[in-house]
């Protein structure tokens, strides 16, 4: 078999996306409508201006944006080619912004699972012979479904296979818990587990079976609208011969060993050892493609370790879009999200800091799929909320957003982190922490470009720019508290300013971090036509909405006045 644990990433960009939005139907069921473009290679090199980014399908662009930093402009932005090629995709809104949902039926076989329905619970389905267009409808019911099971399914783009929450009247979803679940039928039948290094690492467990050929993996799979959790080290499993077995500290409530094209979507995901895990191992089982979106996800982990995360994944082209990112259980050390992927966008999300907020380093092992990918060098984080707050029960972040590597230097992303538009709230006291750093890179080679962000200090502690080495470069328009320092007295990190800097007594956001009327930001964030374009915003719980601007230009950070 393989080897326990140890993450990776993932290979070079193909087809893109699994399912897009659902189109509403009056009748019971839904049918997964896919999107007709597919999303690949960027059409050019590492660096943002050499590519081509696809433009944020229908949103408007303002009528005019202050004029400033170099790479700005100062009327309408040209309209970015939007070639299948292009990355990232398209945002995608929640398909229903309720939370609830209908049963779908798509282009294969349509199961419903449920009170009710012809299958009564999660251990009847025929999860290891699931094909192309297939549809799993999982129905709510008041005690959650304990089986944990295995997909190895090939969807195509056109067909996924999908795995489908229906909600209650009240929009709660299914639950399913790893607590005391039992093994899938089919896969007691065919043996599917390795009792040692399969069958504890997760509730649902994504990987080929011993007959498929070796290099082939699970394609176009879509996990959405469910509640998964218990998939840790402190429960127990009933295993395929019927012995009782532990979740290892790494489970994950979805652990993909492999995976092409995956979409996690509006789910909640809680209360495990990794909320997801996504590896990378070899050349021959190397992840590319996966995609999560308007998930919540938080209080995962393990007390007292660093290895365990939200979100932990190693892939050829990875973005994260609209989900709320919250905290690990009191005790963890792990980070928010952890991600060792190529090409990774981290936009529109609520990202709440545990020991780092955002976690993006370099591929383990140097899996040389992700390395090829012409954009593995460099990621882009925009449009985000991000809050470290040490009022909160869990561990928060004094080197909250990690750039570049932490393991092995051979393979460290040593491009640009484009960071812009976000808006960042800190809040401690020096008796929590003496210092808080916004970004820890490892080496005078790495960068940060920061455009049209807000960073607030909202306590005592000294808030530093830099940490250990690498440069921050704020261009074109920033705001930030004014008693920001550059970093500590021994650090190699460089802070050049060469856009504006702005600094007034307060930034005027509320609570929330949404700008008040007369908020220091407003109207004064450029257009870069050289970077993916901010045309929407989060949503809470989870999702997207568009972000329309009402001024002369759109505001500094994550979100628009009204």
């Amino acid at each position: 078999m393989f080897p326990p644990l140890l993450p990776r990433p993932h290979p070079l960009p193909a087809l893109l996306l699994t399912v897009c939005c659902l189109s509403a139907l009056p009748a019971a069921a839904q049918r997964v409508v896919v999107p007709s473009s597919t999303s690949g290679t960027l059409t050019g090199g590492p660096s943002g201006a050499s590519g081509q980014f696809l433009a944020e399908a229908g949103s408007a662009a303002p009528a005019s944006a202050s004029s400033g930093g170099s790479g700005s402009s100062s009327s309408t932005p040209e309209t970015p080619p939007t070639p299948a090629s292009a990355w990232p995709p398209a945002p995608q809104e929640p398909a229903s912004p309720s939370g609830c949902t209908q049963p779908l039926t798509g282009r294969g076989t349509t199961y419903h699972v449920g009170p009710g329905q012809a299958i009564t619970e999660l251990t009847d389905v025929p999860w290891l012979s699931l094909q192309a267009g297939d549809v799993v409808n999982i129905h709510h019911r008041a005690e959650p479904y304990r089986t944990k099971f295995a997909l190895r399914a090939q969807g195509t783009a056109d067909a996924p296979v999908v795995i489908h929450g229906v909600t209650d009247a009240k929009c709660n979803r299914p639950v399913l818990s790893g607590q005391n679940a039992v093994t899938a039928r089919d896969a007691v039948a065919m043996n599917f587990f390795n009792k040692q290094y399969t069958e504890p690492y997760g509730l649902i467990f994504v990987y080929k079976s011993r007959d498929q050929a070796w290099g082939s993996r699970p394609k176009h799979l879509r996990i959405a609208n469910l509640k998964l959790t218990g998939a840790h080290k402190d429960h127990r499993y009933t295993a395929q011969d019927g012995s009782t077995g532990t979740y290892v500290g790494g489970a994950a409530a979805i652990y993909a060993v492999v995976v092409e094209d995956l979409t996690i979507e509006n789910c909640e995901i809680t209360r495990n050892g990794n909320g997801v895990f996504v590896n990378s191992k070899s050349e021959d089982e190397a992840s590319r493609n996966v995609f999560l979106r308007h998930n919540r996800i938080w209080d995962n982990g393990n007390v007292g370790s660093w290895f365990e995360h939200n979100l932990y994944i190693q892939t050829a082209r990875a973005l994260y879009e609209g989900n709320y990112i919250g905290q690990l259980i009191p005790g963890a050390r792990g980070s928010s999200m952890k991600d060792r992927s190529s090409a990774t966008v981290v936009r529109y999300n609520h990202i709440v800091a545990a020991a780092r907020a955002i976690d993006l380093v370099e591929i383990e092992g140097g899996v040389q799929q992700v390395l090829k990918d012409p954009l593995y060098p460099d990621a882009w984080v925009y449009g985000n909320l991000i809050v470290n707050d040490f009022r909160n029960p869990g561990q928060s972040s004094v080197k909250l957003i990690h750039w570049g590597g932490d393991n092995d230097e051979r393979y460290f992303r040593q491009g640009t982190l484009h960071f812009y538009n976000n808006t960042v709230l800190h809040q401690s006291t020096q008796a929590q922490a003496w210092y808080m750093a916004l970004f820890d890179m490892p080496t005078a080679q790495h960068k940060v470009e920061a455009h049209g962000n807000v960073f607030v200090n909202q306590g005592t502690t000294q808030m530093r720019v830099g940490h250990e080495a690498g440069t921050v470069v704020f261009g074109s328009t920033n705001w930030i508290s004014r008693d920001w320092a550059e970093a500590g007295p021994a650090s190699a990190a460089r802070i050049r300013v060469e856009g504006k800097l702005l600094s007034q007594p307060s930034a005027g956001l509320a609570p929330d971090g949404r700008p008040r009327p007369g908020a220091a930001g407003t109207d004064l964030a450029e257009i870069r036509t050289s970077l993916p374009p901010v045309g929407h915003q989060f949503t809470e719980p989870a999702g997207i909405a568009r972000r329309a601007v009402a001024g002369k230009g759109p505001d500094l950070g994550a979100f628009e006045l009204k």
